[in-house]
């Protein structure tokens, strides 16, 4: 199993690097998406936030949002493509 560095992740990028950005592009698995913006949403039951980025899919030309607390989606590697 590869390791993942944890500073190429979604949830790195969209925490550290992608805040007021927009208009970056970026592989995630086999799909390009282009980073729009970070929607911090509270939790119903009062327990934190979750945060999601919202991004533009361009081989299903719609917007999309991937919930980066998921670690399902957020641990996953990205390789940037343009910055």
């Amino acid at each position: 199993m590869k390791r993942i560095d944890a500073k190429k992740t979604l949830a790195y990028y969209v925490a550290f690097h992608l805040c007021g950005c927009t208009h970056i592009d970026f592989r995630l698995g086999k799909k390009v998406y282009q980073y729009i913006n970070t929607i911090y949403d509270q939790r119903a039951d009062g327990r934190g936030y979750n945060t999601l980025a919202v991004a533009y899919d361009y081989s299903a030309q719609k917007y999309i949002v991937l919930n980066v607390s998921d670690e399902k989606i957020g641990n996953k590697e990205i390789e940037i493509i343009n910055h």
